[in-house]
């Protein structure tokens, strides 16, 4: 593929638009808080409420939005807005002052952040199988370019303080929206024109018993929940390990690294491999991970088991989005992917990052027992949903 083509590729300019969202959460999930604290002077219990409000409700205002999104002809237009949105929503929490005004405002940016990923995930599943660049690589992209907001974020905060990755967030979500402008359309299908809003919830609700859906986001929201005792409390259990800040940040890299490589190496993966089957692998691996990681291994035995995170959080999400590909009506696919992000990602996160909390105080390392039970319990339900699917001839 000449550079001229490749610029021109739908799904590679949607890669860049996600790239660009990912940017943003690289330098606002480690810096926010910091922000919060030092610039407007928020307790602990303050930020954590402002930064996982949006996320624990997610489940609920997800539908509103997705029966809104399904009733545009153009299915470009939501992204462009949606940025746009965003990146007003994180001006006003820039602005805001007070846990009140601080609290509305992280909502609505959390929320319009929140929905636009799935939304632009499915778009490119959908460019990507016409032949055009892998889903898997314009994945990879957009991890690398988390990476990138993680390493120059951290450059520009210890420069000139905290206050510059909230701009930095704004700046991603800004040029985000301009790249959405440069999207080419995407119709939606015939079978959504003319439905009135409470009609879209309608077939939301019908999506809603399809016991194959529901069995996929239950069970591959609970794998992904595993992942909230590591995201929020890895690096203090390392510290009591004797494990210093330098070599914990090595171990964080060297998981997303893999990760990188196995989505660029998607392509190749998925004409060999089942989605079912890459869940299941998901699961595995985590159950082997968390288990291992509860046990305190010594530093050098942390490197395989951070090199799971390929199996753990990528296999198991793509495999997820491609069951719900699969098992979504086109006229719904918004609905689908925004009903699995705001479970995975939201309400079942939410719920795990605080009982993490919990688990952390009460047991330390041994709270990652937990994270192993949530993932046997993921992989079980998608084991019924393939029962549930061979009883009834679906593939």
């Amino acid at each position: 593929m000449t550079r001229t083509r490749l610029r021109d590729d739908p799904s590679f300019r949607l890669s860049i638009y996600l790239s660009l969202t990912f940017a943003a959460a690289g330098a606002g999930m480690p810096f926010l808080p910091r922000w919060l604290e030092q610039e407007r002077g928020l307790t602990g219990l303050e930020i954590g409420a402002v930064l996982s409000a949006a996320a624990l409700v997610r489940i609920l205002v997800a539908p509103l939005i997705a029966a809104a999104i399904e009733g545009v002809a153009d299915r470009s237009r939501p992204l462009r807005w949606l940025a746009a949105s965003a990146a007003l929503a994180y001006v006003a929490f820039w602005m805001g002052q007070g846990f009140w005004a601080l609290l509305v405002a992280a909502f609505a940016a959390s929320t319009l952040a929140a929905a636009l990923t799935p939304i632009a995930e499915g778009a490119i599943l959908r460019a990507s199988s016409a032949g055009r660049l892998p889903y898997g690589v314009g994945r990879a992209m957009a991890s690398a370019a988390f990476v990138v907001g993680n390493v120059a974020g951290g450059a520009l905060v210890l420069r000139f303080g905290p206050d510059v990755a909230v701009l930095w967030v704004i700046a991603s979500y800004a040029a985000a929206a301009l790249v959405g402008f440069s999207l080419r359309p995407d119709p939606a299908p015939a079978a959504a024109a003319g439905l009135g809003y409470r009609a879209r919830l309608r077939q939301i609700g019908e999506l809603l018993r399809n016991p194959r859906y529901v069995l996929i986001i239950v069970g591959c929201g609970l794998i992904q929940s595993g992942h909230a005792f590591y995201y929020g409390f890895s690096t203090l259990v390392w510290s009591r390990q004797g494990i210093d800040a330098a070599f914990a940040g090595a171990l964080w890299a060297l998981g997303v690294i893999v990760e990188i490589g196995f989505l660029a190496a998607l392509p190749w993966i998925e004409r060999r491999v089942r989605p079912e089957v890459l869940v299941l692998a998901g699961a595995g691996a985590s159950v082997v991970r968390w288990l291992a990681l509860a046990a305190a291994p010594p530093a050098l035995a942390l490197l395989p088991l951070q090199a799971l995170h390929a199996l753990t959080f990528a296999a198991a999400h793509v495999g997820a989005l491609r069951l719900v590909q699969r098992e979504t009506p086109e006229q719904s696919a918004a609905s689908g992917q925004m009903l699995y992000a705001a479970l995975a990602s939201g309400t079942l996160m939410g719920g795990a990052s605080i009982a993490a909390g919990a688990l952390y105080d009460a047991f330390g390392a041994g709270g990652y027992v937990a994270s192993a039970a949530l993932a046997l319990a993921g992989g079980g339900l998608i084991v019924q949903m393939m029962r549930t699917a061979a009883k009834t001839g679906q593939t």
